[in-house]
């Protein structure tokens, strides 16, 4: 368990999940307290599609295009808004 601080929060990101987001090139980027960077989210289809804003970076492996809106499919992503909504 690996445990973030957000806004005075403590954050508990799974070590399994860190290991599935093989293909994050942001060096896990959303869960840095002091430099976080991650797409906005909008809203979730399930626990498994969130969609977020078209604010993020330019490339990532885990972001798809659906019609006018973008899913992430990152599991550290997806598990951050479904345990804190954030």
């Amino acid at each position: 368990m690996v445990l973030v601080d957000i806004s005075g929060e403590n954050l508990e990101i799974d070590e399994e999940l860190l290991k599935k987001a093989t293909k994050c090139h942001k060096n896990f980027s959303c869960i840095d307290c002091e430099n976080r960077s991650m797409c906005e989210a909008e809203y979730a289809i399930s626990k498994n599609f969130l969609f977020v804003k078209r604010n993020g970076s330019p490339y990532c492996e885990y972001r798809m295009f659906y019609g006018d809106g973008t899913i992430c499919s990152c599991p550290v992503r997806l598990a951050i808004y479904n345990r804190y909504r954030i």
